[in-house]
């Protein structure tokens, strides 16, 4: 019998909208990475629609007429679970009885596995070899060092991974009844406890996910840089190092700062919609914004309450990291020159990309980093990925990756402060990472 063909799930479960990219291991002449679509787009929506009997899921064609809509769920799970106003800024408008946010994620989860796994029976059409399934969720890089917030995300996880395997593909809606009985029945008192090296297997920071091609590109050389992700509804903002082994070879990254703040593409847009006097009519900006800008250079003034708090959470990720180097001059003067990537739909956006690009501490213009096309990523319809397209499934891509290709990853919490510079030190242990 011959062994089943491999593919793993790389699911960027979003704000706003999720993507997803499955990677095929046994795909002829090596493994490739396909992205899913969805009506020909690589965006699935994240948001939930509430009717009196069900619920329904990637749908972003209901009105609120239609039914009540419920968005930004992943960010309305972190105020749930920590109690933190300032993850969700949306309405904390009651949920159906007897459900929560990490429930609503769990299902809807459950549904983009699901919608992996038809994309990757269309991909194998006519062929008849057997496949088996693997999955990795993405979570902000601030919810992953976040004990509580990194315990709720794995169980959504694999609640989510649990339902499908057990009960099958999600359809596009459910009866609130039985999804009630479904959720109750893989409760995460019924999954059994998993240990902490298996973690990544079943989440991954975005932040991490995102900055793996580059990793592995020989076009990015060890050193310091930025992350900073300007999504629909959040921005993340990480600052990293990539180092090196004693034989010269990138070996790993390590994260000195991450911060997530719920203002994104969403406020951008609402603020040009504002501008123009549209009202609430601000998804009609979507994917205009250069446009609008460049004809209206009056709407740069409109958009700088935006961007100064999008700035901020760089600015507050660049604070964590500083108070980590403390004295070293050397140290801090090798972050004065750190590269800046920038992905998400605000990387489409030339004016937030030059904010976002000034040194949070010097306030001097840093150098850009590319972000290159990995030569085995294609769209599910076999079209190349357009350039414009690639800063959105740059997370989803990192994260099919499974097993030796995923580099030692060090998130904020494991990478200490620099010892005191009057501390004498016989010996550098392994976490002293910036000291090389």
């Amino acid at each position: 019998m011959s062994p089943k063909r491999r593919f793993h799930l790389g699911i960027d479960y979003g704000t706003s909208a999720s993507k997803i990219v499955f990677r095929d291991y046994g795909a002829p002449g090596g493994e490739a990475a396909i992205i899913v679509l969805r009506n020909g787009s690589i965006r699935i929506p994240s948001r939930v629609c509430i009717t009196p009997a069900e619920f329904l899921f990637g749908d972003d064609q209901k009105k609120s007429d239609d039914c009540d809509i419920r968005e930004s769920l992943k960010m309305r799970v972190a105020t749930e679970v920590t109690g933190n106003p300032t993850y969700y800024l949306g309405p904390l408008d009651d949920l159906p009885t007897g459900f929560s946010a990490c429930d609503l994620a769990t299902l809807t989860v459950w549904h983009l596995i699901s919608e992996g796994h038809r994309a990757i029976e269309k991909y194998l059409v006519g062929r008849t070899e057997s496949f088996t399934v693997g999955m990795t969720m993405g979570v902000p890089m601030a919810f992953y060092k976040d004990e509580k917030l990194r315990s709720n995300f794995l169980a959504i996880a694999r609640k989510a991974w649990a339902l499908y395997r057990n009960e099958g593909l999600a359809h596009s809606s459910i009866l609130i009844e039985r999804a009630q009985s479904l959720l109750h029945k893989y409760s995460a008192a019924a999954l059994s406890p998993i240990p902490e090296y298996e973690v990544r297997d079943w989440i991954r920071s975005e932040a991490e996910a995102a900055m793996w091609w580059p990793f592995q590109s020989p076009a990015i050389s060890e050193g310091r840089y930025a992350k900073v992700d300007i999504g629909a509804g959040t921005t993340h903002a990480s600052l990293f190092q990539i180092y090196s082994n004693s034989a010269g070879l990138k070996s790993g990254m390590a994260f000195s700062g991450a911060v997530s703040i719920p203002v994104g593409m969403d406020a951008v847009d609402r603020a040009i919609a504002d501008y123009k006097g549209l009202g609430s009519d601000f998804f009609s900006m979507r994917g205009l914004e250069e446009e609008i800008i460049r004809s209206d250079a009056a709407v740069r003034g409109a958009l700088l309450p935006v961007q100064e708090e999008i700035c901020e959470a760089y600015r507050k990720s660049w604070i964590e990291t500083y108070q980590k180097i403390r004295e070293y001059v050397a140290e801090r003067t090798a972050w004065n020159t750190h590269k800046v990537f920038v992905i998400g739909g605000g990387s489409l956006v030339s004016t937030l990309v030059e904010a976002v690009r000034i040194h949070p501490g010097r306030r001097e213009r840093l150098e850009l980093a590319v972000l290159e096309e990995p030569a085995s990523l294609r769209r599910a319809d076999n079209t190349k990925v357009p350039k414009n397209e690639l800063p959105f499934v740059a997370v989803a891509h990192g994260l099919s990756v499974i097993g030796l290709s995923i580099p030692e990853v060090y998130t904020p919490d494991e990478v200490p402060p620099m010892p005191e510079i009057n501390e004498r030190r016989e010996r550098l242990d392994h976490e002293d990472i910036y000291a090389k």
